[in-house]
């Protein structure tokens, strides 16, 4: 009984199951398993939240030097609550690992340092106007929000102007690496933007197994990810018009800014710098400002795409623009014209203050030079006969006051003196350590009956 069951189940067996012939021929004629379609990287919808800042470490400047503005270095620690502060994006990265080629602070502890250190004062000045001039570096770190550069927003509205496509940034995924090696020129990887030989030269490496080669292909790749998603956007927008164009940018580049510092940072204590008037160096070594070196773009084309980056970021909070000569007319034209953009008399849009960067005469690489105090007095003229409103508008005079040498604290009083009766604030290069200790000196040499 037992072994005619078994042989029943033993022909049953061999009639269901296909002979060897037969599962060969059903896996030549069956299609291959369908490929899935590429995913870029989820956008993250997430607003940092406001930081935690110890109160302890917080200081505060005697009301007679509150228009100070010292350097946020070191970014944490003992700093003046009411002061503003200038930052640097590279001090703010901090140290390089041992070998080099990372640093040692991935890019999610760097954006809560600059979080913490800029929601402990009353406002930080942030360069944030190129794709090597902002808080991410797009290689060298994991990119958290890197910035649309904003000369990418002028080339996609002249695009349009121009009634031609707009050729979108590659982006394979990320652990294609075949598809990145495909890629052979700057040209094929950016597509109608401006390119980037550094971020092209890194992306298309293959991702080795070893770090840290590894990790900076993966970073560049995220970066240029990033980059193709605002791209996009704008292309999408392109049928609506140049104007619609400009505005799609413009909210990605105001998305990104938000998404680093978060919303209620930015409002706050965030003034982004945005480089209106690069100098040459700026332009052609550095990618600054809203044009493009060896490129004719429509001055229709700058035009709309200032208007919408520069009003959509006022609205998030305070805007530095630069820089401006105020001893040349028609770079104080230049100043006014944008002003009258920003901040009308009339009509003016709600949102934050505008800082103007102005000076006296700077060298080719903006750094040293004269500041803007013989100047100032004529210039508020002008911008007081002008369709400005200056309730909304504040200056910072550059190159910053060099304290050095002997008698640093009767220095800086001379300075502040000097500078509170011009209403300006007063750009120092040294930070809030030395700083204290200038006014402990001060201070302890002040008669008791003085006033603040």
């Amino acid at each position: 009984m037992r072994c005619s069951l078994s042989l029943l189940l033993f022909v049953l067996a061999c009639q269901d199951a296909p002979s060897i012939s037969e599962r060969r021929a059903s896996v030549v004629e069956s299609a291959p398993p369908p490929v899935p379609e590429p995913r870029a990287l989820p956008e993250d919808d997430r607003m940092p939240a406001f930081p935690f800042v110890d109160d302890s470490e917080l200081l505060r400047a005697p009301p007679r030097y509150d228009h100070l503005v010292p350097r946020l270095s070191p970014p944490t620690g003992p700093r003046f609550r009411n002061l503003v502060y200038e930052a640097n994006n590279m001090t703010m990265r901090g140290s390089r690992s041992s070998d080099g080629a990372l640093y040692a602070s991935t890019g999610r502890e760097i954006a809560e340092r600059w979080r913490v250190a800029a929601a402990g004062v009353s406002k930080v000045f942030v360069l944030r106007d190129a794709l090597f001039s902002q808080q991410d570096h797009p290689v060298d770190h994991d990119p958290v929000a890197v910035m649309m550069p904003p000369s990418w927003v002028t080339v996609a509205v002249a695009h349009v102007l121009e009634g031609r496509p707009i050729e979108p940034v590659h982006a394979p995924p990320i652990d294609d690496d075949e598809a990145w090696g495909a890629i052979e020129t700057p040209g094929d990887l950016f597509g109608s933007f401006p390119v980037s030989q550094t971020l092209h030269e890194v992306a298309t490496r293959p991702r080795t197994v070893f770090a840290p080669e590894r990790l900076r292909v993966t970073n560049a790749r995220r970066s240029v990810h990033m980059l193709a998603r605002d791209a996009e956007m704008m292309a999408a927008a392109a049928p609506r018009g140049a104007a619609a164009v400009a505005e799609a940018g413009a909210e990605r580049i105001s998305l990104g800014d938000r998404r680093y510092f978060g919303e209620r940072l930015r409002r706050e204590h965030i003034i982004l710098i945005g480089v209106e008037n690069p100098n040459r160096h700026e332009i052609v070594d550095e990618a600054k400002g809203l044009t493009v070196a060896g490129r004719e773009l429509p001055e229709e084309a700058v035009t709309l795409a200032r208007r919408a980056i520069y009003g959509r970021r006022l609205r998030d909070g305070d805007l530095a623009v630069e820089r401006y000569h105020l001893g040349e007319p028609l770079e104080r034209r230049r100043a006014v014209a944008v002003l009258e953009e920003l901040i009308p008399r009339d009509g003016s849009p709600e949102g934050g203050t505008v800082w103007l960067w102005v000076h006296g005469g700077l060298d080719s690489r903006g750094v040293r030079g004269t500041d803007a105090t013989r100047h100032i007095g004529m210039f508020r003229q002008e911008v007081a006969a002008a369709n400005v409103d200056v309730r909304r508008l504040r200056y910072l005079s550059k190159p910053h006051v060099p304290i050095g040498g002997r008698n640093l604290a009767q220095q800086l009083d001379s300075h502040a003196r000097r500078f509170r009766s011009l209403e300006l604030p007063l750009s120092l290069n040294i930070g809030s350590g030395l700083l204290a200790r200038l006014f402990e000196d001060l201070e302890a040499r002040r008669p008791s009956n003085a006033a603040p």
